[in-house]
């Protein structure tokens, strides 16, 4: 089974190709990544992510025929980034009749420093949180053990992979603040990944830093395209493939486009108000 994955949702993209064999009772050992991206931070993913997938595709010797599923992070993030990974995503894998699997870009965030945490047996309130503009971040929090573990919230009809207690939210930063706080205890640390961290450092600064807890990763505010991958699996192995045109973006906040539409401030246009008639 060949993977192909990839995410937009920020400004530094990632990309990933995986293969296992259906039949193997390996599990997750029996998954080899054969490849991974970044996309350049300061370039638009309209111009880099179709050039990283080619890219990619060379490098593990695939042609793009070969996919057998799909997947893309479905946000929240940015609204420009969503679009375009989202759009390339539904397109490939509906022209080629192939399923498309959407995963938390937040929880891809997270999943680094929640799974070494866990893996060390601590007790930490893990946060993932990006820009979201106008004031405010798109946030993950919740434990360690249970971030670890998320791939994907049920949309619809349509199943997810998630753990009870993580939850993903636009947010101030003064709100998320208090949003952790009330998640903190005593006896437990707080550990802050995303590049919401430097966008809003008033945020780190007002809880208690006696309880920090660094997890000592590299590249710790990056989506990193091994974890989209193990995610992806997850996500197959658990169902949640289907259909390229029922996977949407998780925008969490309305563009400033709809905001204008149904406060009446968008002029007239071919497809509203006044035809010319």
């Amino acid at each position: 089974m060949k993977l192909l994955v990839w995410d937009t949702s920020s400004k530094a993209g990632a990309v990933a190709a995986a293969e296992w064999d259906p039949s193997s009772r390996e599990g997750r050992s029996g998954v080899r990544l054969l490849g991974e991206l970044g996309l350049n931070v300061d370039a638009q993913h309209s111009e880099g992510l179709l050039w990283g997938v080619d890219q990619l595709l060379h490098a593990v010797r695939w042609r793009l025929q070969e996919v057998d599923l799909f997947a893309v992070g479905v946000g929240p993030g940015s609204f420009t980034g969503l679009r375009i990974g989202i759009t390339t995503a539904r397109t490939l894998a509906h022209s080629l009749g192939k399923p498309l699997i959407g995963l938390s870009s937040l929880a891809a965030l997270a999943r680094p420093a929640a799974q070494a945490i866990a893996a060390a047996g601590q007790r930490s309130v893990v946060v993932a949180a990006t820009d979201a503009c106008k004031g405010e971040c798109f946030a993950l929090v919740g434990s360690a053990r249970s971030a670890a573990d998320c791939v994907a919230l049920a949309e619809g009809d349509h199943p997810g992979l998630w753990k009870r207690g993580v939850e993903e939210e636009v947010l101030s930063p003064e709100a998320l603040v208090q949003h952790i706080l009330k998640k903190l205890t005593p006896d437990s640390c707080w550990t802050f990944v995303g590049e919401a961290r430097r966008r809003y450092p008033e945020i780190a600064k007002a809880l208690p830093r006696g309880q920090e807890l660094d997890p000592g990763l590299a590249f710790g505010d990056q989506i990193q395209g091994r974890q989209l991958a193990m995610m992806a699996w997850e996500a197959a192995q658990a169902g949640l493939a289907r259909d390229p045109l029922t996977v949407h973006p998780r925008y969490l906040r309305a563009s400033d486009a709809e905001v204008k539409l149904k406060a009446g401030l968008l002029p007239p246009g071919p497809t509203r108000g006044d035809r010319g008639n």
